[in-house]
């Protein structure tokens, strides 16, 4: 993403010419590209035809977008080309090994002459076939030839970022975003890790970035807004430090209390496998269970009591939410000001369905499994800790357990709570089992 006023003045100039055909498609997306809006210059490229400068713009934009299958294909049908130079080669290396084909990753480095390129081109291949501690150890090698390599300092914040290493990810995705172009993804995961650690000013001139090149950004709008809410609401330490330890206390398995065999048979039968399982049930629910006595019931409080849980305590709505109304109402508000309306986000409806914790609707006739995550406005906790376990759709979430999910890392029960109210209201639920 290019920061220079005049460079990027000079490529908007390019974006309003009224050329027409292959060649005006291709010189618009180009434009397009350069000013780190990608999804849109994919979108101007089927109209662009098939001339090697088209396909070679095609790869560069699913590259960027996270398509790599698309874009190694893209990059493949050019070997052999006038377009294969060490730049392509390290692209074609990346693209091969984020899609799973270490062995074109491995041809693309063995092509590359010695240096920065060929060391970073061998770490991603390594990263492709799971060999992690020497992917990094190659990436640092580059680094080391070029401080200012921008995918080796981006792959290894990630896998930085990836192992916890929060301090060392920060170093390095901050470095990556002062080269320029600054590296969107970078500015977004860094955003990410500002967030997780409270620097909510860092965040949010991160997000800015993203925007002021491409206000459409679904990622970056969703995180600004975030971020200025959270400049503004309550947290209260305490109250967090209690819902942790009682997470913890939920996440205790059923077995590991002792209960009658009546009680424990009727419980495994009706799958629930721990307190926090436990405790979404009513005392009407469990006696009406066949073989599920008043006897079986009163064991059950007995063992609740004992933890200060009770019944029915699981349905209740009794944590607060994350955000006020007022401060995410004013952060969409302040957002809208300054980008305008955002694609996913109508201003008209977006608040109000944040201060009701709902979801939005399926269109009709469509499968609520396939509603993206990103479109349920989850807080950035339950947000950061689904993209940890890679869940993309409520088909995903959907798919895990809430032990597994009070399992993550700081994953609580106030954001399960977030979690069961989002999925009531799609009409569906978390798998039992």
């Amino acid at each position: 993403m290019h920061d220079s006023p005049d460079y990027r003045r000079e490529v908007e100039d390019a974006l309003q010419a009224d050329a027409e055909g292959a060649k005006g498609a291709l010189r618009r997306a180009t434009a397009l590209y350069l000013l780190s809006r990608p999804e849109e210059a994919g979108d101007v490229l089927t109209e662009a035809g098939d001339s090697q400068q088209a396909v070679l713009l095609r790869g560069l934009a699913a590259l960027e977008t996270s398509d790599p299958t698309t874009a190694a294909a893209s990059f493949i049908s050019l070997v052999g080309t006038d377009m294969e130079n060490a730049t392509f080669l390290t692209n074609l290396a990346t693209a091969s090994a984020l899609s799973g084909d270490t062995a074109m990753a491995q041809k693309a480095a063995a092509k590359l002459e010695d240096g920065a390129d060929a060391l970073y081109a061998e770490g991603i291949a390594l990263e492709s076939d799971g060999e992690y501690g020497e992917a990094c150890k190659k990436y640092e090698e580059a680094i080391e030839k070029d401080p200012s390599h921008a995918r080796a300092l981006f792959r290894l914040a990630h896998r930085q970022d990836t192992k916890g290493n929060d301090d060392r990810a920060i170093e390095l995705y901050a470095r990556c975003i002062q080269l320029n172009p600054a590296h969107v993804n970078a500015l977004q995961n860094l955003a990410l890790l500002y967030e997780d650690a409270q620097r909510w000013q860092e965040a949010e001139s991160c997000y800015r970035r993203v925007l002021n090149a491409d206000s459409n950004n679904v990622h970056a709008r969703l995180g600004l807004k975030d971020v200025l809410a959270s400049q503004n609401m309550f947290y209260d330490e305490d109250h967090e430090r209690r819902e942790d330890r009682r997470a913890q206390v939920l996440r205790t398995p059923i077995t590991e209390f002792e209960l009658s065999v009546r009680s424990r048979n009727c419980l495994s039968k009706m799958n629930i496998q721990s307190l926090g399982d436990l405790v979404r049930k009513t005392e009407q629910e469990l006696l009406a269970y066949k073989n599920f006595g008043e006897t079986s019931l009163q064991e059950i409080k007995d063992i609740l009591a004992q933890k200060n849980l009770r019944l029915g305590m699981g349905r209740d709505d009794d944590t607060a939410p994350l955000y006020t109304p007022e401060s995410k109402s004013t952060a969409e508000a302040q957002l809208d000001a300054l980008f305008g309306p955002g694609p996913t986000m109508p201003a008209a409806t977006a608040p109000a369905a944040a201060a009701l914790g709902s979801a939005p609707a399926p269109a009709a006739g469509g499968d609520p499994m396939d509603v993206p995550i990103e479109s349920l406005d989850f807080s950035i906790r339950a947000r950061r800790c689904m993209e940890n376990l890679e869940i993309r759709t409520v088909g995903d979430l959907m798919q895990h357990t809430e032990t597994a999910l009070l399992a993550s890392k700081n994953f609580g029960q106030t954001s399960l709570n977030e979690v069961r109210r989002k999925l009531d209201g799609l009409g569906v639920s978390l798998r039992r089992k």
